[in-house]
């Protein structure tokens, strides 16, 4: 018998002594069939045309803008009325990954150079942070697999994973060489709000102020802010997001040359007319 309903706060004496559901079996099985469905979905749908992707990038915009207001008002709710006060350290949606709701809406509602801008942020950056968070899901670290907080980073992040893929295996974006920086404006804008916030509160939105997690970096971080070379470290981290998104782009590229090569000829016969 679970001694935590669906919607307990990480804080709530009925989560005391709860483990960490992080890599446990429901979370690998969702893992594997998170990764699996995504591609299988994609490639079954490549074909429905732009207008029905329109329609789901239009639906999937208005979720994902609901649900986060859900999360950030449920955990306020229990963050105020246990005494903590609101979670300015944590909970604004100033986080890269934040990015993916704002990009989202553009993609869905705007046309021209600002749409092109937010879905190569959404088929680049936005599609490996979501597949890091599938793997390392944030929320396992507080919450059990079966209860809303988890729930709530398991489908935000499966989301940014499978909105990316499916975007460019049914041709409705194609990456370019450009996307490489051309989706670091959206970082860089969020960015103007996200440092002084950093410096202000101590706090590390968008991992510009202490890289926590991130390998190197975060080992960098201390060390520069000794120097008072803050300001340099979050420019360097601003500039390591070229390396996510130009891992992305080289890998739809050469995935891409690969199916062009083995895509095979319709055969011919001998007098030169196709069969």
């Amino acid at each position: 018998m679970l001694s935590y309903g669906f919607f307990d706060y990480k804080y709530s004496p009925n989560m005391n002594g709860v483990e960490k559901e992080m890599f446990t079996t429901p979370h690998i099985v969702y893992i594997i069939a998170g990764i699996i469905l995504t591609f299988v979905i994609s490639i079954l749908l490549r074909n429905i045309g732009k207008k029905k992707v329109d329609v789901y990038v239009k639906v999937m915009s208005i979720m994902t803008l609901l649900l986060e207001i859900v999360k950030i008002t449920w955990e306020s709710y229990w963050d105020i009325t246990t005494g903590r006060g609101f979670n300015w350290e944590g909970l604004l949606p100033i986080y890269t990954c934040s990015l993916y709701i704002y990009t989202l809406l553009v993609a869905a509602w705007t046309k021209g150079k600002a749409r092109h801008i937010a879905l190569s942020y959404i088929t680049t950056i936005s599609l490996l942070s979501g597949a890091i968070g599938i793997v390392y899901c944030n929320g396992l670290n507080y919450y059990p697999f079966w209860t809303f907080g988890a729930f709530y980073s398991l489908f935000f992040h499966l989301s940014m994973f499978f909105t990316g893929v499916f975007l460019l295996i049914t041709g409705y974006y194609e990456l370019e060489w450009k996307d490489i920086y051309l989706c670091e404006i959206p970082m860089v804008m969020l960015s103007v709000i996200a440092v002084p916030i950093n410096y202000a509160l101590g706090s590390d939105y968008m991992l510009l102020h202490d890289a926590g997690g991130v390998p190197f970096m975060q080992d960098l971080a201390p060390v520069m802010a000794e120097h008072h070379l803050r300001w340099l470290f979050s420019i360097l981290m601003l500039a390591a997001y070229l390396i996510v998104s130009g891992a992305v782009v080289c890998v739809y590229k050469l995935v891409k040359w690969i199916i062009n090569k083995t895509k095979r000829q319709e055969p011919v016969q001998a007098d030169g007319q196709a069969e």
